[in-house]
């Protein structure tokens, strides 16, 4: 064999290695990825699991609703110390942060969508007027990221109105609804 061929082969050979070498990094980039994202997610739920966030959550829902009602309670919600403003803002700040995560891709879109539509969907809904007063008196847009994971949601929605369970696979059998789950007429 020629020296030609031989440095034709071990040049082939090295290109082979190299390349081989590429692709292990690529899928072990990947993996750690996953795994970066798992690690976020695990966090994020432990989070929104957490009794203090579960309060502020259910504040958010239910009773906040009533208090924009009146103006003694919503000039109290404008004072950043108060006891209603702290519930507040420890779920806007945190859908906020959890967007940054999203805007950056460290935790997929679609799946941050899927897993946080109800929790970010209905506090922005509940917080909007708060949202665009404390704006309007701030001078910048306060929560932009929690904004943006809204949006996000919402286009998420709009895209799986009937939900995200895979095409073409059967539904399991349900039972008949309850009768006292009827609807009145």
């Amino acid at each position: 064999m020629s020296p030609e061929w031989v440095t034709a082969i071990a040049s082939f050979a090295t290109f082979v290695v190299i390349a081989a070498t590429a692709i292990a990094a690529l899928v072990q980039l990947r993996h750690m990825r996953n795994s970066n994202q798992i690690e976020v997610l695990t966090e994020f739920r432990r989070a929104m699991d957490s009794p203090e966030f579960r309060s502020a959550f259910h504040f958010i829902r239910y009773e906040l609703p009533g208090l924009m009602t009146d103006p003694q309670s919503r000039r109290r919600l404008l004072v950043l110390d108060s006891p209603e403003s702290q519930k507040v803002n420890l779920v806007a700040n945190y859908l906020d942060y959890a967007c940054t995560f999203v805007k950056h891709g460290v935790v997929n879109r679609d799946l941050a969508c899927d897993l946080w539509y109800a929790p970010v969907v209905r506090s922005w809904d509940a917080l909007a007027p708060l949202i665009a007063t404390r704006r309007a008196n701030l001078g910048y847009r306060l929560w932009e990221d929690f904004e943006y994971l809204t949006l996000l949601c919402k286009r998420f929605r709009e895209k799986y109105p009937a939900g995200t369970y895979p095409q073409g696979e059967e539904a399991l059998p349900l039972p008949e609804p309850w009768p006292e789950a009827a609807p009145e007429t």
